[in-house]
């Protein structure tokens, strides 16, 4: 019992100074990448491939003088592109979505405040993890289709010349989430085994 709480003082600690992190991590990127492209409203970063008709640039070395060809596989860059349908409904359905996240993480912490007294194998700890568990992958889930249809209406708006824009793929490691998905359902059971048992006796 005393790994268990230690373990979920850990989990509340490492989540929090992740949370921390991100958040200022992602507020300084956004403030350097804004810088003065205020005329814009749009920020994009592509992956692309040349096409035949791209006449690759030179690179010379700097000790032998050696010339060798290079080409792109980003791109990054403003523009002024009007949002599509799909992302103004993903825009609309990533608020609602945000309260839910937010009253996963306060069942986190229920869960773990739960853990500390004492209480783990209960009904209530599997739906507190299942709401958080589930509330993050929907809100994973939502941000990859704003990837995507971003995607898709910048690639629409975007000419890049020599270039075709590839899709960069998912924007989240999904294995993580998905172990946790599959832990919480074995947790679970495992309550359930521990009620019939309990039953049983």
């Amino acid at each position: 019992m005393r790994k268990i709480k230690l373990l979920a003082l850990l989990v509340i600690v490492a989540f929090v100074v992740q949370d921390l992190v991100d958040m200022f991590s992602g507020f300084t990127d956004g403030m350097q990448t804004a810088g003065d492209s205020t005329e814009y409203n749009a920020h994009f970063d592509l992956a692309v491939r040349p096409t035949d008709a791209l006449v690759p640039d030179s690179l010379q070395g700097a000790t032998n003088g050696v010339k060798a060809p290079y080409w792109a596989t980003r791109i990054e860059g403003y523009g002024r592109i009007q949002n599509s349908v799909p992302q103004v409904v993903l825009n609309i359905a990533a608020f609602p979505l945000a309260l839910f996240v937010l009253y996963g993480i306060y069942c986190l912490i229920r869960l773990v405040i739960s853990v500390l007294r004492g209480s783990v194998f209960t009904r209530q700890n599997v739906r507190r993890m299942r709401l958080f568990v589930y509330s993050t992958l929907l809100l994973g889930v939502l941000f990859e289709l704003m990837s995507y249809a971003s995607y898709l209406n910048v690639t629409a708006h975007v000419v890049i010349p020599g270039y075709e824009v590839a899709y960069g793929g998912l924007e989240y490691t999904w294995l993580p989430y998905l172990l946790l998905a599959l832990f919480t359902e074995i947790f679970a059971i495992g309550v359930k085994l521990k009620e019939e048992q309990d039953l049983t006796i």
